[in-house]
């Protein structure tokens, strides 16, 4: 039997879930969460060996929730449910240490098939993204890139940051650019989710 946790925020979806998982033999659900709290707390308290995670929750979000996931229970194996493509998330959940990445409008049979090969010991993601895997190198930020990113991660305007730092407001939009292209982001919620996922960087440390 393989023991399933569910974490969306839409009662919806969830429901949804429950009732497909119920038709299969092999399955069991065992507890749901509608926020990035509840889930912390569920996964301490139930044993599971699959989460369905969405990456969109109130309170912490999904690639947030891998990384402490990974601390709290590292055994857990992990398969993303969004509705966001897997060029804009996918390799972030990979290095975090999702076991797999889905589209929510998939057919319910792919995604039980997907668990049954995540179960296994499959990594259920696209063959670019996995041949690549071994290509990724470590992000290496400047000082000054360090310090741009900690202040956009607390939420200081250009403008802010351009007095803080004593830099011109053209200065610091170029090192946004830099930043979101090290990290392959597109817009600053990219930036703050890094720093968010990796606050060793902002510290320093590699």
């Amino acid at each position: 039997m393989i023991r399933i946790l569910l974490a969306d925020d839409h009662a919806v979806v969830r429901k949804g879930l429950q009732l497909f998982i119920g038709y299969e033999d092999n399955l069991q659900l065992m507890g749901e969460a509608s926020d990035g709290e509840e889930l912390l707390e569920m996964i301490q308290e139930k044993e599971a060996d699959i989460l369905l995670l969405d990456l969109d929750m109130p309170k912490m979000n999904g690639i947030t929730a891998i990384r402490k996931i990974k601390e709290i229970a590292p055994e857990l194996k992990i398969i993303v449910l969004t509705m966001h493509p897997e060029d804009i998330y996918g390799k972030t959940a990979l290095q975090m240490g999702a076991s797999g990445y889905m589209i929510k409008d998939e057919e319910p049979k792919k995604l039980v098939s997907a668990i049954n090969r995540v179960y296994e010991g499959e990594q259920i993601f696209s063959e670019e993204l996995l041949s690549n895997k071994k290509k990724y190198k470590p992000i290496k930020l400047s000082q000054r890139e360090i310090e741009v990113l900690k202040l956009l991660s607390t939420g200081k305007s250009n403008k802010d940051i351009s007095e803080e730092l004593e830099i011109s407001d053209k200065t610091v939009s170029t090192y946004k650019l830099r930043l979101l292209n090290k990290i392959g982001g597109k817009s600053v919620v990219d930036l703050i989710n890094f720093a968010s996922n990796y606050p060793q960087i902002l510290q320093g440390k590699k």
